[in-house]
């Protein structure tokens, strides 16, 4: 079967309470159909999940006995990986409580908990939590004395001035936390200050502790963001699935009314339109009509929404080896305009340069930094640059597509009213 049919099934076989998928269209695939449907959802992130839904649907008879084995496999090993995840968690949150430090919960751990009911259905390999500016430090120090090891030297200061998050800090063969203060970069067009979420979070209980979440609104429009200005739809299924299951599973407790206008004061609009619209096509999600249609651009075109959907099935390694900024020098036209470009990316603010390089933003070696940077940029791109050259055709239409997704997302944050 070829790859678009089988997306295609992927997709009917996933999504939330949609038609009804005939038994003959999974009995009919061959061998090798299966082998690269169950590589699919690997790839996707969503096997646990699709066993769920096949179980769901009463479709488990149509699965033979080796694809079934496959995925039963998959999902006690994602059962087994989370149940760790949360021991970990459980072992932060008490370390936390001791010192009366507050933390929120984010995407994953808190979407396995409370939106899928089921900790063995959404795959994660990560903990995303957020705390305050003040706690990062104290929040790190828990996690190394609990064995985990920070990826690169932890400085809150500069942390604050140029990333969302702390570098991560690994355990191995135990997890990875992620320690945010904000959900989005500063200096980014689409920045917010993180004070509000603070204020609207709500109490939840979650491995066996006492924590905090964002409330449903706030939650929403994070995955809308995070799937689209942070990885421009290059994330797989997944995000859209957990849209999906969290418009269902807050119910009427989600203020829609609350999320367009959030949308429009954060000047997200753009992101969460075509976030919830693919979430809408690709896992059933139950947005509502007059949602989708306040939040429509005037300037939507059907070329937009097909480079994001296609977006989603591209392989996350080409993907990542083509950045919007990258994009955009590929496809500039001038001289002009691909050294404006290249310098932007090299010469980035010292405070970032400080962050990825680990120095103190006013020391000399900061000057050494924009040198490795330099080699850096080069050494990464080198290989993609010479595809592109040669007119490589899937490197070619990926930096149009990638160049086309973040030019319109950037446009203006203006919303037709129809």
């Amino acid at each position: 079967m070829a790859e678009p049919e089988l997306c295609r099934l992927l997709i009917d076989c996933l999504k939330r309470d949609g038609p009804a998928v005939e038994a003959a269209r999974l009995s009919n695939l061959t061998q090798e159909d299966w082998q690269a449907f169950l590589a699919l959802a690997a790839a996707q992130r969503v096997r646990s999940l699709l066993r769920h839904r096949l179980r769901q649907k009463g479709l488990s008879d149509a699965v033979p006995g080796k694809a079934a084995e496959a995925l039963r496999n998959a999902s006690r090993r994602n059962t087994v990986n989370n149940l760790r995840l949360y021991g970990e968690l459980r072992l932060l949150l008490s370390g936390l409580k001791h010192e009366g430090i507050p933390l929120i919960l984010l995407k994953g751990i808190y979407l396995a908990d409370a939106v899928y009911n089921n900790i063995g259905l959404r795959e994660m390999h990560d903990i995303d939590v957020l705390a305050r500016p003040a706690d990062l430090t104290r929040v790190a120090g828990i996690l190394i004395k609990m064995g985990y090891t920070p990826l690169q030297p932890i400085d809150a200061d500069i942390t604050i001035n140029a990333m969302h998050h702390l570098p991560s800090l690994v355990r191995k063969d135990y997890g990875t936390f992620e320690v945010h203060w904000n959900l989005t970069r500063p200096g980014d067009s689409y920045s917010i200050d993180p004070g509000s979420l603070w204020e609207r979070s709500i109490p939840v209980h979650i491995a066996g502790c006492d924590a905090t979440a964002l409330s449903p609104e706030d939650l929403l429009l994070h995955l809308c963001m995070h799937f689209s200005y942070q990885h421009r739809f290059a994330f797989g299924l997944r995000p859209s699935c957990d849209i999906a299951e969290a418009i269902a599973g807050f119910g009427p407790a989600l203020d829609w009314r609350t999320v367009v206008e959030r949308a429009g004061l954060r000047g997200w609009q753009r992101g969460v339109y075509l976030s919830l619209r693919l979430a809408g096509e690709l896992a059933g999600a139950d947005v509502p009509a007059d949602i989708l249609e306040e939040l429509h651009p005037a300037d939507m075109t059907e070329d937009v929404l097909e480079a994001a959907r296609t977006q989603v099935f591209t392989d996350k390694k080409l993907v990542y080896s083509i950045p919007a900024p990258f994009a955009e020098l590929l496809q500039s036209r001038s001289l002009w305009g691909k050294s404006r470009i290249f310098w932007q990316r090299v010469f980035l603010p010292r405070a970032i340069i400080a962050a990825q390089y680990s120095v103190q933003a006013d020391s000399p070696r900061i000057y050494g930094c924009y040198l490795r940077r330099f080699a850096d940029v080069l050494r990464r791109h080198s290989r993609t640059l010479t595809k592109y050259r040669q007119n490589d055709t899937q490197v070619k239409a990926l930096a149009e597509r990638t160049g086309r997704i973040a030019c319109w997302l950037s446009g203006p944050a203006a919303i037709s009213r129809k």
